[in-house]
């Protein structure tokens, strides 16, 4: 017997365990689909992955620690008495249940600033009407500790994309909750991006971003506006806006200068 007829009358004697066994482990991302009446006020573009909130109640949860690793902030969770730390942004829809902090650096070390966490929260949950079981949100540097009971982490959110050029994304997105202050224009730029309207159009003012940039247009005409998007490293496109229809325009921010 040949060496490739053993090494193909092994492989059919495996089992269905084997099979399963023999698969690597990864991960996979799925996206699942979701009707929304209206755009969540805090939320992630699921395409450029800027952080967008239509509110002043949220909490950027960015790690950051300085080379000297003796500056630093972030966010944990705080479940059955363990730190686990967290990324995103987070809506909270209340103010802080517990805050404290100095006015001069309490610790220079994540570590200690771990530990000094853990205390003060299992010595204060009581007062507080919670107990270990109780899921918090912490956001923490080196002079101040924010403890939240109540927050909605932003979820990653991919809208219909009605136009792009480069790295900057057009999605369809519903109304909004609220009303915001805006103005009424012709033309923007974001980044490298030149973008003309043959009519005005209304530009929300309030959208908060992060890790790129990101508008909120709306067409309030009972017309399609035909919109213009230049670029000196992409060229020309034309993408329409549809009549009283909400769109959002988001570009991350760029490694260089051109993008």
């Amino acid at each position: 017997m040949s060496e490739t007829q053993s090494q193909v009358q092994s492989q059919d004697n495996q089992t269905q365990e084997d099979i399963v066994k023999g698969m690597y482990e990864y991960n996979v991302t799925a996206v699942s689909e979701r009707t929304y009446t209206r755009l969540p006020k805090v939320f992630i573009e699921g395409y450029s992955l800027v952080k967008i909130s239509l509110t002043n109640d949220y909490v950027n949860c960015a790690s950051y620690e300085s080379r000297s690793r003796l500056t630093f902030q972030g966010c944990a969770q705080y479940i059955n008495g363990n730190l686990r730390d967290v990324r995103g942004i987070y809506y909270t829809p209340t103010n802080p249940i517990f805050s404290f902090g100095s006015r001069r650096k309490m610790t220079r070390s994540i570590d200690e600033m771990r530990r000094i966490i853990k205390e003060n929260l299992s010595q204060n949950l009581r007062y507080l009407g919670l107990n270990e079981s109780n899921q918090l949100l912490i956001a923490y540097d080196n002079y101040s500790v924010v403890v939240y009971d109540r927050y909605i982490k932003g979820r990653i959110l991919k809208f219909p994309l009605k136009g792009e050029q480069g790295h900057l994304k057009i999605v369809w997105v519903p109304k909004i909750h609220d009303p915001l202050p805006y103005e009424k224009i012709t033309h923007l730029e974001v980044y490298n991006h030149m973008i003309t309207f043959e009519k005005e159009v209304v530009m929300f003012h309030g959208v908060t971003t992060f890790g790129g940039d990101g508008v909120l247009i709306y067409n309030q005409n009972d017309n399609v506006v035909l919109t213009k998007l230049r670029s000196p490293d992409h060229g020309e496109e034309t993408v329409t806006l549809g009549i009283h229809e909400l769109y959002l325009i988001t570009h991350p921010k760029p490694r260089r200068i051109s993008d």
